[in-house]
């Protein structure tokens, strides 16, 4: 498959821009009490829904413990449906959210912080009614030398391509001021697009090195992901996938940018053209007064590309025009969020070529 000269060529030049900015921490007051109603953002619903969140603890303290309560119309409600054969039947969504973290004595001269968080959401429609469960506990520990932070998770609504059960991590700085040395490992299901677990399960290991400013911050990871069949099958084992990428994020002023570059290698004597290739992401924002515009190319992208017979890439364009500000302008103490937006997917795999066009609107209003 031909890969788009022009996109890698953006890439390239947004990666010579620069990197990585991040928000910072605020702390979450003792007490909070939120109930406010929305108007969902597309596609989800046009309908007004319900939000409440409760915080108790924060800053130093022992506890910090956070919940959240939402419910939403579904699809049933939205107009200008894109399949028209098959109408939606989901009725109404509801989610129910709690965390709890704590700070437990000092070890080596740094305290353990333990986190659990539970999730569970529902979904309505006319045939019935499916519920999902996401659990998850963690353990982290910094100390000068290192950060360490260990993760147990389980969820009966895995996300394709990978549902990761255990997964570990090691940062430590280096002596450049700036930098930092990320170690990663993980253990995980194979899930195919539609959301259905395979037989196949994967172990990924990633060492990252991370270097620059608070707000133009790079990325150099090299990550290996090793795909199995699943005790008792009798799938083929194939070899372990490669990927060597360049990630950067700045912000300048009123610009911000992000591009990543990417090679890919999967072994497949059978499937030569699709063993390994290229891949490459850029986006570019401005914020112009109260209007935000964005665009942003990706070629080659594939979630699964680890997976030898998973030959199908796609190479996408989106654009998007921000009037959050503006029309917060028009409503204050609102926080409207709306815009315009347009994407163009092209899909080509083993046999044909599909593309497709979306253009959406997106509104949402708080009260």
């Amino acid at each position: 498959m031909k890969r788009s000269n022009g996109n890698i060529l953006l890439t390239l030049g947004a990666l010579l821009l620069g990197a990585c900015a991040s928000a910072p921490q605020q702390e979450a007051p003792a007490l909070q009490l939120k109930l406010d109603g929305q108007m969902a953002a597309q596609p989800q619903a046009p309908l007004p829904g319900v939000n409440s969140d409760f915080t108790l603890g924060g800053g130093d303290g022992l506890l910090l413990y956070r919940a959240g309560y939402r419910v939403q119309p579904g699809q049933l409600f939205v107009s200008g449906t894109r399949n028209f054969d098959a109408p939606s039947q989901q009725v109404a969504m509801q989610t129910l959210g709690q965390n709890a973290d704590l700070r437990l004595s000092e070890v080596a001269g740094a305290p353990l912080l333990v986190g659990m968080s539970q999730e569970a959401h529902s979904e309505w429609s006319l045939a019935g009614e499916a519920q999902n469960l996401r659990q998850a506990v963690s353990i982290g520990w910094a100390p000068p030398l290192a950060a360490f932070n260990l993760k147990w998770a389980n969820t009966t609504a895995p996300a394709a391509p990978l549902d990761c059960a255990v997964e570990g991590s090691m940062r430590m700085p280096l002596p450049a001021e700036t930098a930092a040395l990320r170690l990663r490992g993980r253990s995980c299901r194979v899930v195919a697009t539609d959301a259905t677990v395979t037989d196949m399960e994967a172990r990924t290991w990633s060492a990252a090195l991370e270097w620059g400013e608070e707000k133009q911050r790079s990325q150099l990871r090299l990550q290996a992901i090793d795909p199995a069949p699943s005790a008792g099958t009798a799938l083929a084992d194939p070899a372990a996938g490669y990927e060597l990428g360049l990630a950067q994020q700045q912000e300048l002023g009123s610009w911000s940018t992000q591009a990543r570059l990417a090679w890919q290698r999967v072994p497949d004597a059978q499937n030569p053209a699709v063993s390994q290739g290229w891949t490459s992401e850029a986006s570019l924002q401005r914020r112009l007064g109260g209007v935000g515009v964005s665009a942003g190319v990706s070629s080659g992208v594939n979630p699964a590309w680890f997976l030898p017979e998973a030959a199908e890439r796609s190479d996408q364009l989106n654009l998007g025009l921000d009037l959050s500000r503006w029309a917060g302008g028009l409503l204050p103490g609102r926080s409207p969020q709306t815009g315009l937006y347009y994407s163009r997917t092209r899909s080509v795999g083993s046999e044909q070529t599909l593309s497709d066009d979306l253009l959406q609107w997106k509104f949402s209003l708080l009260w």
